[in-house]
């Protein structure tokens, strides 16, 4: 459903006492939606498996060509595999669609 789409994932808040709040934003793309189960696999782009925090909530922003879809979560597991750098992303409350912004949106009011 969402395979292939940009995603931007932002932690949110930790959850272990002794965690340090990551404010970067780390870019991965959808491998896999898993709708029964609520899980999204991520393929991380760039950064190391190990940025990404077992012990924190985050925020997932995918693109797609018509919206900007937002849901909150946690990575359940991270592994490399022949596919790349899988995160699995265990999703909390369903997805919101991000009101966009734009120019031609600003002409019209």
């Amino acid at each position: 459903m969402y395979e292939g789409n940009a995603v931007d994932l932002q932690m949110e808040k930790v959850i272990a006492a002794d965690a340090i709040l990551d404010d970067e934003t780390h870019h991965c793309q959808v491998f896999r939606y898993d709708m029964e189960e609520d899980y999204i696999y991520l393929q991380l782009k760039e950064d190391d498996l190990t940025a990404i925090s077992l012990d924190a909530k985050y925020q997932c922003y995918i693109s797609t060509r018509t919206e900007l879809l937002f849901c909150t979560g946690v990575v359940q597991e991270r592994y490399q595999c022949e596919h790349g750098k899988i995160l699995v992303f265990h999703i909390e409350n369903g997805f919101y669609t991000c009101l966009l912004y734009t120019s031609d949106a600003a002409d019209d009011l």
